[in-house]
């Protein structure tokens, strides 16, 4: 439970060795492969270079066929996967078997070609269709869409907007041009369409007489024949495609038994990308190449052994502390911890050689968002809910941490529930209150008889309100003293023993004397010496506070400025320990909401009661776990963290093999 020490590996190795090696390198997953620091531009490197990109080029193109293809079928072929279908398993030398690559790769161009195929014949049944539409206007008459008339009677194809009186147009030609006449054919959202025929010496006129209606000529290049007859041609030919479009659709649906191939492959894809990308960290010469990188001090046995198969020189050695901004960090942690790694990452990676945070926060996270969430039927559900999906899903990465995480903190929302007595809230008192079983249910009952619990709650949010905020704060004022630890034992690590002294043990010194010394006489029965001791030990810290000031400025100015210091800390230490009000804030409303509805839901009687109570805390159930999560990582991360955590680091990422859609097994 601790952050991993690294190891720097420096690698000289021979060309022909390259590929062979990072392939065994991914397999074995724990070295993370860095730039060297190596200026090319300089002389002395004049001879080295940077590898060849090219098949990491082609490695991508591959990948974005196979996503394609996957994607297509995602829409024409649906995959009946659920939410807790299980990843299929091979080995690696199945993921990377070349035949089964070649076999996914032509899968994916026989589905793009499908998709291809389809989308065109899609865009040309759309064109036919907008064709379509422009001439159904016209099916109403029976001239020619090419008919231009005669040298001495034109004919043209006109349109005026849709809103136009075509009988005002009509006398309008007729008083201009008496030789025309206007035969009217159909019309669509926007216009309306007719003929114009006229003699030529009045076509100048008719054109006059309409302008004002807003007409145009309109152009049919192309056609001949009728209107109706075009579309009838054109409705065979749509007809055709459409059954075209079914048939690629269902040789896309028959494809659909490639996904796993195509699955596998695009895994084996994202590895030749991991690997080319790595490849191009290198630099080479015609002969051989240089490597740098880091790997855990813990698989240092594991990577010689590798090594020692090939002709190559290296060397390994600890990290310098002016290099330890550049060392990745990994953290090691137990099953209880892990979880929270994703939240650690969330906020930052810690520094290296710095603490782990996780092992110190995640006892106070469990222990917080069950405080807030506080009930048994909640904590139920969510720990078998997600005890369930990590079951059945195998999940991995960040959310099986996830899973994991509100799993622990179900279980502690039932230790908080037993506690508090609250199941859905007040669920069961209403509901035996409703049977008229309350009476005859062996438990703790009020003086009114009205059924409580099964035993005698420890408090209830609602009731006992200066209990919970009691407890919250004194929650709150152990998590800010263990982070003060925690500073207090980094400081003494690295050599600052006095900043230890005159800072936490200092504001130690003036926060517990003060309560004692205030509060120790107000105790029943405490000894009177309490308060006694409690002003010196607030003397002593106060001492402390200044003289810190003074050494660490060398300059007697530092007594002054340990006012402002003492300031900061005070107004600090308050408004953080009041931050943990919000433990209350939430355990309250949680309570309160579900109280709500089960007394909503029982005016009404016995099945409008479960209805409303089932919906109501359904709802509440969602906004906890949303709030509490919220809620308590912010503690973490602002009271907690701010109190020791140094950040800056970079998460570990090894050269690996990380799949997304099958499972890696041992070879047997």
């Amino acid at each position: 439970m601790a952050i991993v020490k690294m190891k720097r590996l420096r690698l000289l190795a021979l060309r022909p060795d390259r590929e062979e090696l990072l392939r065994r390198l991914q397999s074995l997953g724990c070295v993370e492969i860095r730039e060297p620091d190596i200026d090319l531009s300089e002389p002395e490197w004049a001879g080295l270079g940077k590898p060849d990109l090219s098949a990491l080029e082609t490695a991508r193109e591959q990948s974005l066929l196979l996503s394609g293809a996957l994607d297509t079928l995602r829409r024409y072929a649906p995959a009946k996967d659920g939410l807790f279908a299980r990843r299929p398993e091979v080995t690696e030398g199945e993921l990377f078997d070349e035949a089964v690559y070649a076999q996914g790769l032509d899968a994916a161009r026989q589905v793009m070609e499908k998709e291809q195929n389809l989308a065109a014949k899609g865009a040309e049944r759309a064109k036919l269709q907008t064709q379509k539409a422009s001439l159904e206007p016209w099916s109403c008459l029976d001239a020619a869409l090419d008919e231009e008339g005669t040298a001495t009677v034109p004919v043209h194809f006109c349109s005026v907007p849709v809103k136009t009186d075509f009988a005002a147009l009509e006398a309008a030609v007729d008083g201009e041009a008496g030789l025309a006449q206007l035969v009217r054919a159909g019309c669509d959202r926007e216009l309306q369409y007719f003929l114009l025929i006229c003699h030529h010496s009045a076509l100048s006129a008719c054109y006059e007489a309409m302008r004002p209606f807003g007409a145009s000529r309109v152009t049919l290049r192309g056609w001949t024949g009728t209107a109706a007859e075009n579309i009838a041609l054109l409705d065979n030919r749509i007809a055709a495609l459409e059954r075209e479009e079914a048939e690629c659709k269902a040789a896309l649906a028959a494809l659909g038994e490639k996904r796993d191939v195509l699955r596998r492959c695009a895994d084996r894809a994202a590895q030749e990308i991991s690997r080319g990308e790595n490849r191009a960290r290198l630099i080479d010469t015609d002969a051989a190449f240089v490597m740098d990188g880091w790997l855990p001090a813990e698989n240092v046995g594991d990577v010689e052994k590798l090594l020692g198969g090939f002709s190559c020189a290296w060397e390994m050695a600890d990290p310098a502390p002016e290099e330890y901004p550049q060392v990745p960090i990994k953290l090691k942690n137990n099953p209880v911890t892990a979880p929270f790694t994703a939240i650690t990452e969330m906020y930052a990676m810690p520094a290296y050689d710095t603490v782990d945070p996780n092992p110190l926060m995640a006892p106070f996270f469990i222990l917080f968002f069950g405080f807030m969430m506080n009930d048994i039927g909640y904590g139920v559900l969510m720990a078998l809910g997600t005890a369930f999906f990590l079951a059945k899903a195998k999940p991995r990465g960040g959310m099986k941490n996830m899973m994991s995480m509100f799993f622990m903190c179900g279980i502690s929302s039932i230790f908080w529930g037993c506690l508090t007595g609250s199941f859905f809230g007040d669920f069961l008192s209403k509901l035996f209150d409703l049977t008229g079983a309350a009476a005859g249910v062996p438990g703790y009952h009020d003086a009114a008889g009205s059924f409580i619990w099964f035993w005698k709650p420890l408090f209830t949010p609602i009731n006992d309100t200066i209990t919970v905020m009691i407890g919250s704060m004194i929650l709150g004022v152990i998590q800010v003293f263990v982070g003060m630890a925690v500073s207090v034992e980094e400081k003494f690590r690295h050599g600052s023993p006095l900043d230890a002294v005159t800072q936490e043990i200092a504001w130690y010194c003036i926060l517990i004397g003060a309560a004692l010394a205030i509060g120790g006489p107000m105790i029943p029965g405490a000894p009177a010496v309490l308060g006694t001791v409690g002003l010196v030990v607030l003397v002593l810290g106060v001492v402390l506070l200044p003289t810190g000031s003074v050494i660490r400025s060398k300059s007697p100015l530092g007594a002054v400025t340990w006012i402002w210091d003492a300031y900061q800390g005070i107004s600090g230490y308050f408004s953080d320990i009041l931050s943990y009000l919000r433990l209350m804030a939430l355990m309250m409303a949680g309570s309160i909401i579900a109280s709500v509805f089960n007394t909503l839901g029982s005016v009404f009687g016995l099945v409008p009661f479960i209805i409303v109570a089932i919906i109501g805390n359904t709802l509440n159930l969602v906004l906890n776990l949303l709030g509490c999560y919220v809620h308590t990582m912010r503690l973490q991360c602002l009271e907690f963290f701010g109190r020791f955590y140094q950040d800056g680091g970079k998460a570990f990422r090894p050269l690996a093999v990380e799949t997304k859609y099958v499972d890696i097994k041992e070879e047997i």
